[in-house]
Protein backbone atom coordinates (compact mmCIF):
# COMPACT_ATOMS: atom_id res chain seq x y z
CA UNK A 1 0.00 0.00 0.00
CA UNK A 2 1.36 3.56 -0.90
CA UNK A 3 -0.80 5.54 1.61
CA UNK A 4 -3.57 4.65 4.05
CA UNK A 5 -5.83 6.94 2.41
CA UNK A 6 -5.73 8.53 -1.20
CA UNK A 7 -7.14 12.07 -2.46
CA UNK A 8 -9.69 11.80 -5.27
CA UNK A 9 -10.86 15.16 -6.76
CA UNK A 10 -12.31 16.32 -10.40
CA UNK A 11 -11.14 18.59 -12.73
CA UNK A 12 -13.43 21.34 -11.67
CA UNK A 13 -10.61 21.78 -8.57
CA UNK A 14 -8.20 22.82 -11.24
CA UNK A 15 -5.77 21.50 -9.72
CA UNK A 16 -2.27 21.83 -10.69
CA UNK A 17 -0.46 19.23 -12.63
CA UNK A 18 2.63 19.79 -10.93
CA UNK A 19 0.67 18.94 -7.11
CA UNK A 20 -1.31 16.12 -8.83
CA UNK A 21 1.94 14.10 -9.73
CA UNK A 22 3.71 15.31 -6.70
CA UNK A 23 1.10 13.93 -4.30
CA UNK A 24 -0.39 11.19 -6.86
CA UNK A 25 -3.48 12.91 -6.46
CA UNK A 26 -6.00 11.24 -8.94
CA UNK A 27 -8.01 13.92 -10.66
CA UNK A 28 -11.63 12.77 -12.23
CA UNK A 29 -12.39 14.28 -15.69
CA UNK A 30 -15.38 16.37 -16.16
CA UNK A 31 -16.74 16.18 -19.99
CA UNK A 32 -16.74 19.92 -22.18
CA UNK A 33 -19.29 19.59 -25.36
CA UNK A 34 -18.17 21.21 -28.31
CA UNK A 35 -20.74 20.94 -31.05
CA UNK A 36 -21.37 17.25 -31.38
CA UNK A 37 -17.66 16.44 -30.17
CA UNK A 38 -17.10 15.27 -26.45
CA UNK A 39 -13.62 15.99 -24.77
CA UNK A 40 -12.55 14.86 -21.41
CA UNK A 41 -11.41 18.08 -19.48
CA UNK A 42 -7.63 18.19 -18.69
CA UNK A 43 -7.23 14.84 -21.10
CA UNK A 44 -9.24 15.42 -24.57
CA UNK A 45 -8.90 19.06 -25.16
CA UNK A 46 -5.76 21.64 -24.40
CA UNK A 47 -7.05 24.70 -22.64
CA UNK A 48 -5.16 26.91 -25.37
CA UNK A 49 -7.72 24.86 -27.92
CA UNK A 50 -10.88 25.41 -25.79
CA UNK A 51 -10.34 28.94 -25.40
CA UNK A 52 -10.15 29.32 -28.91
CA UNK A 53 -13.68 27.97 -29.33
CA UNK A 54 -15.20 29.72 -26.65
CA UNK A 55 -14.26 33.00 -28.13
CA UNK A 56 -14.91 32.02 -31.79
CA UNK A 57 -16.84 28.91 -32.71
CA UNK A 58 -20.44 29.18 -32.93
CA UNK A 59 -21.04 25.63 -31.67
CA UNK A 60 -23.02 25.22 -28.26
CA UNK A 61 -20.48 24.79 -25.37
CA UNK A 62 -21.43 23.22 -22.18
CA UNK A 63 -20.63 20.52 -20.03
CA UNK A 64 -21.32 17.14 -18.36
CA UNK A 65 -20.26 16.27 -15.33
CA UNK A 66 -18.58 12.57 -14.49
CA UNK A 67 -21.04 9.82 -14.15
CA UNK A 68 -21.49 7.27 -11.20
CA UNK A 69 -20.05 4.93 -13.37
CA UNK A 70 -16.72 7.20 -14.20
CA UNK A 71 -16.44 7.31 -10.62
CA UNK A 72 -16.86 3.35 -10.30
CA UNK A 73 -13.88 2.42 -12.07
CA UNK A 74 -12.21 5.35 -10.88
CA UNK A 75 -12.60 4.61 -6.82
CA UNK A 76 -11.97 0.76 -8.08
CA UNK A 77 -8.74 1.18 -9.47
CA UNK A 78 -7.43 3.27 -6.55
CA UNK A 79 -8.71 0.79 -3.82
CA UNK A 80 -6.22 -1.33 -5.38
CA UNK A 81 -3.39 0.63 -4.20
CA UNK A 82 -4.85 1.83 -1.25
CA UNK A 83 -6.94 1.14 1.82
CA UNK A 84 -9.20 4.01 1.60
CA UNK A 85 -10.41 7.00 -0.33
CA UNK A 86 -10.82 10.75 0.84
CA UNK A 87 -13.08 12.36 -2.14
CA UNK A 88 -13.21 16.39 -2.48
CA UNK A 89 -15.94 17.43 -4.66
CA UNK A 90 -17.46 20.61 -6.40
CA UNK A 91 -20.14 22.23 -4.60
CA UNK A 92 -23.68 20.04 -5.04
CA UNK A 93 -25.64 24.11 -5.87
CA UNK A 94 -22.85 24.11 -9.33
CA UNK A 95 -23.11 20.48 -10.29
CA UNK A 96 -24.06 16.83 -9.94
CA UNK A 97 -20.67 15.71 -9.26
CA UNK A 98 -21.03 15.61 -5.92
CA UNK A 99 -23.81 13.57 -6.13
CA UNK A 100 -22.84 11.14 -9.21
CA UNK A 101 -19.09 10.47 -6.87
CA UNK A 102 -21.68 9.86 -3.66
CA UNK A 103 -23.95 7.10 -5.57
CA UNK A 104 -20.69 5.40 -7.18
CA UNK A 105 -19.24 5.43 -3.50
CA UNK A 106 -22.03 3.46 -1.67
CA UNK A 107 -20.67 0.16 -3.43
CA UNK A 108 -17.64 0.20 -1.63
CA UNK A 109 -19.08 -0.48 1.92
CA UNK A 110 -17.48 2.16 4.04
CA UNK A 111 -14.24 2.44 2.12
CA UNK A 112 -14.39 6.08 0.89
CA UNK A 113 -15.32 9.69 2.53
CA UNK A 114 -16.72 12.36 0.28
CA UNK A 115 -16.60 15.63 1.07
CA UNK A 116 -18.53 18.20 -0.59
CA UNK A 117 -16.20 21.27 0.00
CA UNK A 118 -19.52 24.02 -1.04
CA UNK A 119 -16.17 24.96 -3.49
CA UNK A 120 -15.02 25.29 -7.06
CA UNK A 121 -11.98 25.24 -8.68
CA UNK A 122 -8.94 26.57 -6.75
CA UNK A 123 -10.87 26.93 -3.69
CA UNK A 124 -10.73 23.11 -3.59
CA UNK A 125 -7.15 23.15 -4.69
CA UNK A 126 -6.33 24.73 -1.09
CA UNK A 127 -8.41 21.81 0.80
CA UNK A 128 -6.84 19.27 -1.51
CA UNK A 129 -3.33 20.71 -1.35
CA UNK A 130 -3.95 20.80 3.02
CA UNK A 131 -4.70 17.18 2.93
CA UNK A 132 -2.08 15.90 0.76
CA UNK A 133 0.26 17.66 3.16
CA UNK A 134 -1.26 15.77 6.13
CA UNK A 135 -1.21 12.57 4.08
CA UNK A 136 2.82 12.87 3.41
CA UNK A 137 2.90 13.69 7.28
CA UNK A 138 0.87 10.68 8.46
CA UNK A 139 -2.25 12.45 9.48
CA UNK A 140 -4.95 10.39 10.44
CA UNK A 141 -8.25 11.00 8.16
CA UNK A 142 -10.25 11.17 11.05
CA UNK A 143 -8.36 14.72 12.47
CA UNK A 144 -7.80 16.04 8.53
CA UNK A 145 -11.52 15.58 8.67
CA UNK A 146 -11.89 18.33 11.06
CA UNK A 147 -9.53 20.69 9.44
CA UNK A 148 -11.08 20.19 5.97
CA UNK A 149 -14.46 21.28 7.63
CA UNK A 150 -13.13 24.14 9.17
CA UNK A 151 -11.26 25.27 6.35
CA UNK A 152 -14.82 25.00 4.53
CA UNK A 153 -16.22 27.33 6.80
CA UNK A 154 -13.45 30.04 6.29
CA UNK A 155 -13.30 30.34 2.50
CA UNK A 156 -13.83 33.25 0.73
CA UNK A 157 -13.99 33.62 -3.10
CA UNK A 158 -14.46 36.54 -5.53
CA UNK A 159 -14.71 36.75 -8.95
CA UNK A 160 -14.48 39.16 -11.72
CA UNK A 161 -16.33 38.56 -14.83
CA UNK A 162 -17.29 40.63 -18.20
CA UNK A 163 -21.02 39.85 -17.84
CA UNK A 164 -23.47 37.15 -16.67
CA UNK A 165 -23.96 35.32 -20.20
CA UNK A 166 -22.45 32.68 -19.14
CA UNK A 167 -23.48 31.86 -15.72
CA UNK A 168 -26.83 32.47 -17.17
CA UNK A 169 -27.11 30.32 -20.07
CA UNK A 170 -25.69 27.55 -17.72
CA UNK A 171 -27.89 28.10 -14.80
CA UNK A 172 -25.26 28.39 -12.70
CA UNK A 173 -26.20 31.93 -11.75
CA UNK A 174 -27.23 30.81 -8.10
CA UNK A 175 -28.36 33.38 -5.62
CA UNK A 176 -27.02 36.53 -7.90
CA UNK A 177 -30.25 35.31 -9.86
CA UNK A 178 -31.74 38.71 -7.63
CA UNK A 179 -29.55 41.06 -8.63
CA UNK A 180 -30.04 40.07 -12.74
CA UNK A 181 -31.17 43.60 -13.16
CA UNK A 182 -28.43 45.76 -11.38
CA UNK A 183 -26.00 44.08 -13.14
CA UNK A 184 -26.37 43.38 -16.70
CA UNK A 185 -24.82 46.52 -17.70
CA UNK A 186 -22.60 46.30 -15.08
CA UNK A 187 -19.33 43.94 -14.87
CA UNK A 188 -20.34 42.01 -11.87
CA UNK A 189 -18.00 41.29 -9.16
CA UNK A 190 -19.18 37.60 -7.42
CA UNK A 191 -18.76 35.71 -4.49
CA UNK A 192 -19.76 32.37 -2.86
CA UNK A 193 -22.25 32.28 -0.33
CA UNK A 194 -22.63 28.92 1.62
CA UNK A 195 -21.65 27.02 -1.60
CA UNK A 196 -23.60 28.74 -4.54
CA UNK A 197 -22.92 32.37 -6.54
CA UNK A 198 -24.50 35.93 -5.26
CA UNK A 199 -23.15 39.00 -6.43
CA UNK A 200 -21.00 40.97 -4.08
CA UNK A 201 -21.18 44.53 -6.18
CA UNK A 202 -21.99 45.95 -9.54
CA UNK A 203 -18.84 47.67 -10.90
CA UNK A 204 -17.88 49.99 -13.57
CA UNK A 205 -15.04 49.07 -14.93
CA UNK A 206 -12.35 46.86 -14.68
CA UNK A 207 -10.11 48.65 -12.62
CA UNK A 208 -12.67 49.20 -10.24
CA UNK A 209 -13.44 45.45 -10.24
CA UNK A 210 -9.80 45.01 -9.14
CA UNK A 211 -9.80 47.64 -6.58
CA UNK A 212 -12.76 46.25 -4.74
CA UNK A 213 -11.26 42.49 -5.09
CA UNK A 214 -8.32 43.62 -3.49
CA UNK A 215 -10.22 45.52 -0.74
CA UNK A 216 -12.33 42.30 -0.07
CA UNK A 217 -9.06 40.14 -0.21
CA UNK A 218 -7.02 42.43 2.16
CA UNK A 219 -10.15 42.76 4.88
CA UNK A 220 -10.41 38.80 4.83
CA UNK A 221 -5.89 38.66 5.15
CA UNK A 222 -6.67 40.49 8.57
CA UNK A 223 -9.32 38.94 9.68
CA UNK A 224 -7.86 35.63 9.03
CA UNK A 225 -4.35 36.21 10.45
CA UNK A 226 -3.10 32.89 9.14
CA UNK A 227 -3.78 31.96 5.28
CA UNK A 228 -3.28 30.88 1.44
CA UNK A 229 -4.28 32.92 -1.43
CA UNK A 230 -4.64 31.77 -4.88
CA UNK A 231 -5.34 34.07 -7.61
CA UNK A 232 -6.94 32.47 -11.03
CA UNK A 233 -7.37 33.77 -14.59
CA UNK A 234 -9.22 32.93 -17.71
CA UNK A 235 -7.86 34.79 -20.80
CA UNK A 236 -4.17 35.19 -20.00
CA UNK A 237 -3.58 38.93 -18.40
CA UNK A 238 -0.26 40.66 -17.26
CA UNK A 239 -2.10 42.88 -15.43
CA UNK A 240 -4.12 41.01 -13.13
CA UNK A 241 -1.00 38.66 -13.30
CA UNK A 242 0.65 42.03 -11.42
CA UNK A 243 -1.76 42.59 -9.42
CA UNK A 244 -2.16 38.88 -7.53
CA UNK A 245 1.72 38.67 -7.49
CA UNK A 246 1.66 42.52 -5.39
CA UNK A 247 -1.14 41.35 -3.30
CA UNK A 248 0.55 38.31 -2.77
CA UNK A 249 3.67 40.26 -1.34
CA UNK A 250 1.50 43.18 0.50
CA UNK A 251 -0.84 40.31 2.32
CA UNK A 252 1.93 37.79 2.99
CA UNK A 253 -0.09 34.12 2.79
CA UNK A 254 1.28 30.72 3.77
CA UNK A 255 0.57 29.68 0.31
CA UNK A 256 0.33 30.96 -2.81
CA UNK A 257 -1.18 29.86 -6.13
CA UNK A 258 -1.35 31.80 -9.47
CA UNK A 259 -3.21 29.09 -11.95
CA UNK A 260 -4.94 29.44 -15.01
CA UNK A 261 -9.19 28.30 -14.93
CA UNK A 262 -10.08 24.94 -16.93
CA UNK A 263 -12.61 24.57 -19.65
CA UNK A 264 -15.05 22.93 -16.90
CA UNK A 265 -15.24 26.32 -15.16
CA UNK A 266 -14.75 28.90 -17.87
CA UNK A 267 -17.49 26.89 -19.74
CA UNK A 268 -19.80 29.04 -17.23
CA UNK A 269 -17.94 31.46 -16.19
CA UNK A 270 -16.51 33.04 -19.60
CA UNK A 271 -13.09 33.64 -20.64
CA UNK A 272 -12.44 37.08 -19.48
CA UNK A 273 -12.70 36.11 -15.66
CA UNK A 274 -10.16 36.89 -12.89
CA UNK A 275 -10.85 35.40 -9.34
CA UNK A 276 -9.07 35.30 -5.84
CA UNK A 277 -9.42 32.53 -3.32
CA UNK A 278 -8.91 32.85 0.41
CA UNK A 279 -8.44 30.34 3.27
CA UNK A 280 -8.02 30.61 6.56
CA UNK A 281 -6.11 27.64 8.20
CA UNK A 282 -6.25 25.93 11.05
CA UNK A 283 -4.04 27.08 13.90
CA UNK A 284 -2.52 23.13 14.36
CA UNK A 285 -1.53 23.68 10.93
CA UNK A 286 0.33 26.83 10.47
CA UNK A 287 3.74 24.79 11.04
CA UNK A 288 3.45 22.48 8.02
CA UNK A 289 3.23 25.59 5.81
CA UNK A 290 6.41 27.60 7.38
Amino acid sequence: MTNSYTIIIDSVSDFPKELEEKYKVTIVPARVIIGSEDFLDRVGITREKFLHEIVHSKEKITTSQPSPKDFHDVFSKTLEETDHILYLGVSHKLSATFQNASIASRRFKGKITCIDTLSISLGITAIAHHAALRIEQGMELSPLIDEIKEMMKNTKIYILVEDLKYLLRGGRIGRARHAIGSLLNMKPLLHFVEGEIDALKSIRGVEAGYEAMIEEVTRDAQEFGNFVLSGAYGIENNKFERLSKSLQNKIQPLSYFYEPIGPAVICHVGPNVEAFFITKLPESSIEIYK
